[in-house]
């Protein structure tokens, strides 16, 4: 017998009761949290479909996302959403489409007038950050990575360009310098999920 006058068989298994109570809890608490935090994270990282059939692509895009088409010389153009109200740009991925069969080029000399282009509406104020040969789609593209600086802050720019029957997609990710890092791989996500039909 314990010291309580128990039989000490009663008292293990009294212990060995709330100890399995304990841990139920602690597992029922955990699973609750594991939960909430799946369901934010899923609802963070969902994703719908935008398709245009007029230029015959389709691009994923972020389910909190505002679509605006045939907006300043773009296709379409993706908003995130503001972060509270003294956000006062909305980062965006815009998608230019340009028929370029009167000047047809390849991506390497496309990549050059490219570049060219945004040095001239720059001019000195053009930091590139990275400038490669990639694939976008299976298809020969290139990625530039580069900070337009201005007067009222710098911008950061990732644009993704390729061709495919001598039409030009590009795709174009516009932030503020410092909220760059904040989506960008949501918008990888959405460049990775660029199709061309």
């Amino acid at each position: 017998r314990g010291a309580t006058g128990y039989p000490r068989n009663i008292l293990l298994m009294e212990n060995r009761r709330q100890r399995l109570f304990w841990i139920n809890i602690l597992l029922a608490t955990a699973l609750l949290i594991m939960g909430a935090v799946g369901g934010f994270y899923w609802w963070q990282n969902r994703f719908s479909t935008y398709n245009n059939d007029r230029y015959g692509f389709s691009i994923k895009y972020p389910s909190d996302w505002t679509v605006s088409e045939n907006t300043n010389g773009a296709v379409v153009l993706f908003y995130s959403p503001l972060e509270n109200d003294l956000d006062i740009f909305q980062e965006n991925v815009n998608i230019v489409v340009q028929d370029i069969s009167r000047n047809k080029m390849d991506v390497r000399e496309y990549t050059e007038l490219a570049i060219r282009q945004m040095e001239v509406v720059f001019k000195d104020q053009i930091e590139t950050m990275e400038s490669e040969p990639i694939y976008l789609d299976d298809n020969p593209a290139y990625n530039y990575v580069f900070v337009g600086k201005g007067p009222e802050g710098n911008l950061k720019y990732k644009s993704v360009w390729t061709l495919k029957d001598y039409v030009a997609y590009q795709v174009t990710y516009t932030s503020v310098e410092s909220s760059y890092d904040r989506y960008v791989n949501k918008v990888n996500k959405m460049i990775k999920s660029f199709k061309i039909r």
